[in-house]
């Protein structure tokens, strides 16, 4: 029988599915249409699709975020989105094959909730899931055998971590992310005109203009809310007036990174003052960010390739270095 390996990354606001030999397969929204109907729960639409059905208003469906802050808040329908990226990336006419997966999860969770994530995977047709810490999976990808610094903004949660051959030195999860930095720019929006704008407004300026860089001067125009009117005015905003609020979304993350620094044991310090931190998720796209930290921290500051794909990208190495992932999850062979 032929086997299947894939690794899927378990993100709050998305969800992306890599294969061995082919890379990366699916980034999707993890999002899912269910319906009830005769009290049993069946999928409609999940991914993008589901997406693009939160906009509509009828009563025969219901749209629900099965994962929260990295872990899984609604079992049922967490099993029904990955049974279908599962399918999606792995599709078959007559013989199944064995399905492996290896899943990142933040290195917050407790066993508990591993053991969840491990749950729903093999409901959702998995015939093996192994789970790893995403900073472990980044880690991996950099192919590095000293020791290093990574820094993960997800939507909900960064993870913030140093790692070497033997795991995690030191580590956290903390809950901020690219939403708070779009909830920062909603309360700027808010406070400096008088008007409201929806949390998907704050996505799109964030990626239109949001920048670190000093008097950066990019202009945008959205459609906003007056607070106590429902008439739609428009209002300009500039990228240098906006770096304020996001900034202080980024000292709390750079400060914790700071404090974690406490905890490098000297005989790798001088391997992260060479190496410095490796920046991935999202919001490593947020110019001027990587620049910012590494100002910050007084530590050079990288940015891999695809960085909202590291930790899922960086796992599937393990598929072929078994031994180097039972050592970091303390078992003797895989």
């Amino acid at each position: 029988m032929r086997e299947a390996e894939l690794v899927i990354d378990i993100g709050s606001r998305f969800t992306t599915v890599c294969s061995r030999g082919a890379g990366v397969i699916i980034r999707e929204p993890s999002v899912v249409a269910i319906s009830n109907r005769g009290g049993k729960m069946a999928l409609l639409e999940a991914g993008r699709s589901a997406e693009k059905l939160s906009n509509v208003r009828q009563a025969d469906f219901q749209i629900l975020y099965p994962i929260k802050e990295g872990a899984i808040f609604h079992e049922r329908a967490a099993a029904l989105m990955y049974r279908y990226f599962i399918a999606k990336a792995v599709p078959y006419k007559i013989f199944r094959p064995k399905i492996k997966v290896i899943a990142c999860v933040s290195c917050g969770l407790g066993n508990i909730e591993k053991r969840d994530v491990e749950k729903v995977l093999l409901k959702a047709g998995a015939d093996e899931a192994v789970i790893i810490e995403s900073p472990l999976a980044v880690f991996k990808g950099l192919g590095r055998r000293d020791s290093a610094f990574v820094i993960d903004i997800g939507a909900s949660k960064s993870e913030i971590a140093i790692c070497d051959k033997d795991g995690i030195i030191a580590g956290c999860s903390v809950d901020i992310g690219g939403d708070a930095v779009n909830q920062a720019i909603v309360d700027y929006v808010i406070d400096s005109r008088r008007c409201k704008i929806k949390m998907s407004s704050a996505e799109y300026v964030k990626k239109q203009i949001a920048s670190l860089y000093e008097n950066d001067r990019s202009p945008i125009v959205i459609n906003t809310e007056p607070v106590h009117s429902s008439e739609k005015v428009s209002v300009r905003l500039v990228a240098g007036e906006l770096k304020p609020p996001i900034a202080a979304v980024i000292d709390k993350i750079v400060e914790v990174a700071y404090n974690l620094t406490a905890q490098i044991p000297e005989a790798i310090a001088s391997d992260i003052c060479t190496n410095g931190i490796t920046l991935c998720g999202g919001s490593a796209y947020l110019p001027g960010l990587a620049e910012y930290i590494d100002k910050k921290l007084d530590l050079p500051v990288r940015v891999p390739d695809m960085p909202e794909n590291a930790a899922a990208v960086g796992a599937l190495g393990f598929f072929s270095d078994r031994d180097a992932l039972a050592g970091f999850l303390n078992v003797e062979k895989l």
